[in-house]
C-alpha cells in the first residue's frame, strides 16, 4: 500500500513560540514550516532545526517578510505560503493532499492571521488557534488546539439537507449503511465529510467529530433553518402520501 502524502503544518510567528511545540504534539506532522518577520527569522531557523530533531519531522522552510507593517504586508505574507505550497509540491513530487494540512493562527500579528485563514481557504487546509491555558493549569495539546472550521468545511455542510444534519446530530455514531440507507446523504459526500473532519471512520461505523458537531450546531442555530426544515419535511411527508396513496 502506498504511503499518503506528508502531513504539513504552516506555523504563522511572532516573539512568543511556546505555542509552536503543542501544535506540534497536537498533530505529530510529516513537516513543518514557518512564517514569521525578519526580525525573527534567525531564531526561528534555529528552532525548526532543534524541534525537527526533537520530534522527529522534516524540517520545512523559514520564510519570512521585511514589511510586515506596510501596505505590502499581506501579499508579501500570501507569497510565504505560496512558497511553501511550491516547496512541498517539489518535495512530494506534486503528490500533495492539502486537506492533511494545518495552518496555525496563533501568534503573530492580526493581519497575519487574517493571511493564515485566507489561506486555508485557498489551499483548503485545517486552521486551528492554540488556546492559552489558565494561570496554574498544564498545557494539553488534545485540549487546547482549536480547530476553526473553514470555508469549504461550511460549504460542505451546507449541502446537508437539514433533516439529515438532524439525524446526524441526535444520533451521533452509527453505521454507514443505515445512515445511506435512512438519509439522502451519498457516498461521496460521507468522503469529504471525513475528508473535512466532520464525521470519523472506523471501518463500517460513523462518528460525528468536534468540528462536525461546531459546524451541524451553527448552522442549526441560524435564523433560516426552522423555515427551511419545515419546508423540507412538508415535501416529504407530501412525496410519502403520494406513495402510499391508491390510484384507481
Amino acid at each position: 500500500m502506498p504511503n499518503e502524502p506528508d502531513s504539513v503544518l504552516i506555523l504563522f510567528m511572532g516573539r512568543q513560540h511556546a505555542h509552536a511545540v503543542t501544535s506540534i504534539q497536537h498533530y505529530a506532522p510529516d513537516a513543518v514550516h514557518i512564517i514569521t518577520s525578519d526580525d525573527f527569522r534567525k531564531s526561528y531557523v534555529r528552532r525548526l532545526n532543534d524541534w525537527s530533531k526533537k520530534f522527529g519531522f522534516r524540517k520545512g522552510t523559514v520564510q519570512s517578510v521585511s514589511d510586515l507593517f506596510e501596505s505590502t504586508g499581506v501579499p508579501s505574507l500570501l507569497n510565504c505560503v505560496f512558497r511553501v505550497a511550491g516547496h512541498e509540491h517539489a518535495e512530494s513530487n506534486g503528490k500533495m493532499e492539502t486537506h492533511r494540512w494545518a495552518i496555525g493562527i496563533t501568534g503573530g500579528t492580526m493581519h497575519m492571521a487574517a493571511v493564515a485563514t485566507t489561506a486555508s481557504n485557498i489551499l483548503d487546509t485545517r486552521v486551528f488557534y492554540v488556546v492559552k491555558p489558565a494561570e496554574g493549569e498544564s498545557i494539553m495539546p488534545n485540549k487546547h488546539v482549536i480547530e476553526m472550521p473553514g470555508l469549504h468545511s461550511v460549504k460542505m455542510a451546507m449541502a446537508l439537507n437539514p433533516s439529515d444534519i438532524m439525524m446526524l446530530m441526535k444520533e451521533g455514531k452509527g453505521s454507514i449503511p443505515d445512515l445511506l440507507g435512512n438519509t439522502q446523504i451519498e457516498p461521496w459526500m460521507i468522503d469529504q465529510m471525513e475528508v473535512r473532519g466532520m464525521i470519523e471512520i472506523n471501518g463500517n461505523d460513523w462518528r460525528v467529530a468536534p468540528m462536525g458537531k461546531q459546524l451541524f450546531t451553527m448552522l442549526s442555530s441560524g435564523p433560516l433553518w426552522s423555515s427551511v426544515l419545515a419546508t423540507e419535511m412538508q415535501k416529504i411527508m407530501a412525496q410519502s402520501t403520494e406513495e402510499t396513496t391508491y390510484h384507481g
